[in-house]
């Protein structure tokens, strides 16, 4: 009992910290009330969200926005990202951010608020996260929801795991006629739906999926600047689960960060060829 509640008085802390006076407000909303009850919470420049309280949401909200674990700017080779993101405008196109497992749209939103012109396509399977990713993406235009889970082929995708939370969601591939079945989309699938896009980074957060996204149809890697990549041998011990993606980057000049979650993937040959280093690779 004295353990979660000196876990709740730290997080307090950092709310007020992150917030002010509002932080104060910003704790209450996330977690305390009823559990799964959808509420607002304040995001860095003023605008709102939603978020469903007590649930994994809570963990989403502090990830992005106070422990900023997407948040490329934090180490040297972002600046690169940058000016890729200003070299694609230069040239009359719109950087297209991808995030595989938008979830609740929190993270989808830190990158329309990091790359203001950019396109977000927010990839999502799960019936219930999609309504609150629309719900989320709705006031900033630039943030474009799609239901649909990641693969490495075009093909039908179901939610295998509903009572997981809204967090953990996997996906299989199904047959079209199942009542559940949702499209399964490749990247390349993804990036002919936006044609005057150029790719400047994905985030993958597919509880898994990876194994499947990485095993064929993976040329598309050699022209993304930066890939953001959570891995998920914890859950399937054995499984081999990251070894297709580790395949993948192992053949690529790249940076390799771990923050947090996530892997970072700094493709240096996708973003010298742009002009865009800024320091020796």
């Amino acid at each position: 009992m004295w353990e979660r509640f000196a876990i709740k008085l730290l997080l307090f802390h950092r709310y007020l910290m992150a917030f002010g006076a509002r932080g104060a407000q910003m704790f209450w909303n996330l977690h305390i009330g009823r559990k799964g009850k959808t509420g607002s919470v304040l995001l860095p420049g003023g605008k709102r969200a939603w978020i469903r309280k007590r649930t994994h949401d809570t963990m989403v909200y502090r990830q992005v926005f106070l422990e900023r674990e997407a948040d490329l700017t934090l180490f040297p080779q972002g600046a690169s990202v940058i000016n890729k993101y200003k070299e694609i405008l230069g040239r009359g196109r719109k950087p297209l951010v991808i995030g595989c497992g938008a979830n609740n749209g929190l993270t989808s939103i830190f990158f329309a608020s990091l790359f203001p012109e950019a396109i977000v396509a927010a990839i999502e399977p799960s019936e219930e996260n999609f309504k609150l990713l629309n719900r989320n993406a709705e006031p900033s235009g630039s943030v474009k929801p799609i239901r649909a889970g990641v693969w490495d082929t075009r093909t039908h995708l179901k939610v295998t795991n509903l009572q997981s939370g809204y967090c953990g969601f996997q996906t299989a591939e199904c047959d079209e006629s199942d009542p559940d079945a949702v499209a399964g989309l490749s990247v390349p699938d993804i990036l002919e739906r936006f044609p005057d896009c150029d790719p400047l980074l994905i985030k993958i957060d597919i509880e898994g999926a990876e194994q499947a996204m990485f095993r064929s149809n993976t040329s598309w890697i050699d022209k993304m600047p930066l890939m953001i990549v959570e891995l998920h041998d914890w859950m399937f011990p054995q499984g081999g689960t990251s070894t297709n993606f580790l395949s993948c980057v192992a053949r690529m000049r790249c940076d390799f960060i771990v923050q947090g979650e996530n892997v970072f993937v700094f493709n240096w040959t996708a973003l010298v060829e742009a002009g865009c280093q800024d320091s020796k690779g």
